[in-house]
């Protein structure tokens, strides 16, 4: 039972698409093979996995803000500018 529970509560490994999980050793040896290989090809490059896509993302959005903080001390500097030559 305690081993039953402390298996529940590891981390779950990653799984691999359902083809390339399989039981036997000599399977095993040419997944790894042809994972390699796609690794070295570049297959699916352009499909990243929600952690990357969520870091694309966060990136993205500081980016963007970091542009509207700029363009509103801009506008801040251009109006207190245009006020201090009225007077």
């Amino acid at each position: 039972m305690i081993d039953f529970l402390s298996s529940l509560l590891r981390k779950k490994r990653v799984k691999n698409d359902a083809l390339l999980d399989r039981n036997s050793e000599d399977f095993r040896m040419q997944n790894a093979q042809f994972v390699s290989f796609l690794q070295k090809s570049g297959f699916r490059k352009q499909q990243l996995d929600r952690h990357e896509k969520t870091k694309r993302f966060k990136r993205f959005v500081a980016v963007c803000f970091g542009w509207i903080i700029c363009g509103g001390v801009l506008w801040v500097l251009v109006e207190s500018a245009q006020a201090l030559e009225l007077f």
